[in-house]
């Protein structure tokens, strides 16, 4: 210890690091171990904060070589303090640490070197804590023992720190949902981390809306339902951009579910805070949204489903005339698949709009299973008259 204390005074804070550990080793039943983790925690958080590394000349004490911060090196010693003492008083803070750490990875000049792995070691990092440091409560209401204005066992007296514990376990939440958010912005088209935020401050808020004595965290739940609906929004901006995509590449049907998603995700009846559509912030925007949505389902998606299959119909009849048959069933195929889930009615209107013969495209329809059965006939035989050649 003497050694370690030695190393701090000369600035040398991971060589003091290193001799308490060698001290914790050797004498697992050290009566000052409590104060030996606060020396480490209190060393560990320095590099956290930017505190540059040092490499001590071989040989000697005093010389060294700074070699700056090293997230990495951070998150490795809050383990290290994690694992000597799982339960220990420093225990749920150096567990945070890590997950701080692997986050700050991508901060400063050394976060070009870093890896988007580092986002979901935060998560895991935030998750354990939450996990491994939650009240008692969450350990025996299954059991009926708790003392449910405590949250804890009956005659079980409460962790030193708890009150800062809990303050840990709700940030880590909140950080976790944060995380996801922050990826879900690098990519318009993966929603997954999207919903994944919103799972997690949905259930932030769930957890501490109807807290009693904790003032303090309420305009949290309230961030977090903010947030719940920017996503919300975020991801309806997303659905459009989708459906777009397939728009432009005439793939009318996944459009069409990208279209009835973001109504429903605009509609969303169970979701832990009030509907985007209703919401002051961002009710104009939305109100956009579904009606442009409305307006491809109702009624564009439809002409131009209709006008698709009409002319598809056309060319592969003129393919099956020159004896391009699968040319020809491709069109067929098409077509098909672009008059079904279209009834009469709305047949009838994009006709009337496109200034095409319902009564034609009616006929098209009926037949177009004999077309598709007829071609692949004339393929078949094609192929044995080939194969026998």
């Amino acid at each position: 210890r003497v050694v370690a204390t030695v190393y701090e005074k000369r600035g040398l804070e991971e060589y003091a690091f290193k001799e308490y550990q060698k001290l914790l080793d050797a004498h697992p039943g050290y009566k000052k171990s409590d104060e030996v983790a606060m020396r480490m925690y209190e060393i560990t958080t320095q590099f956290l904060e930017g505190k540059s590394f040092r490499w001590k000349l071989p040989y000697q004490d005093t010389l060294y070589i700074p070699i700056g911060s090293s997230m990495g090196k951070t998150s490795k010693m809050y383990t290290q303090i994690v694992t000597n003492a799982p339960f220990g008083l420093y225990a749920a803070q150096s567990q945070y640490g890590v997950g701080q750490a692997h986050e700050r990875s991508f901060e400063g000049f050394w976060g070009i070197f870093a890896s988007t792995a580092e986002y979901e070691k935060a998560t895991r990092a935030y998750q354990l804590l939450i996990d491994r440091y939650s009240r008692w409560k969450l350990f025996n209401d299954a059991k009926g023992e708790t003392d449910d204005s405590r949250g804890r066992p009956i005659g079980e007296s409460e962790r030193p720190l708890q009150g800062q514990i809990d303050d840990l376990v709700a940030q880590a939440r909140f950080r976790s949902a944060e995380l996801f958010e922050k990826q879900a912005n690098e990519g318009i088209y993966d929603q997954s981390m999207t919903e994944r935020s919103i799972t997690a401050f949905g259930d932030f808020i769930a957890e501490y809306e109807n807290e009693k004595g904790e003032e303090k965290r309420s305009a949290k739940v309230a961030e977090a339902k903010a947030r719940i609906n920017e996503m919300r929004l975020e991801r309806a901006r997303g659905l459009k951009a989708i459906a777009l995509f397939y728009e432009k590449n005439r793939q009318w049907e996944s459009a069409r579910q990208y279209y009835n998603e973001l109504r429903q995700l605009l509609l969303d009846p169970t979701s832990t805070v009030k509907s985007v559509r209703i919401d002051p912030k961002h009710q104009k925007e939305a109100e956009v949204l579904m009606d442009f949505a409305d307006k491809r389902l109702i009624q564009d998606l439809f002409l131009w489903r209709v006008i698709d299959a009409h002319k598809q119909y056309k060319e592969a009849q003129a393919a099956e005339r020159k004896n391009k048959l699968n040319t020809a069933h491709r069109y067929y195929l098409k077509a098909k698949i672009n008059f079904g889930y279209i009834a009469d009615a709305e047949m009838k209107s994009a006709a009337v709009t496109a200034k095409l013969d319902f009564k034609e495209l009616k006929n098209i329809r009926s037949q177009l299973d004999s077309d598709l059965a007829r071609v692949q006939q004339l393929i078949d035989k094609k192929s044995l008259e080939d194969s026998g050649k």
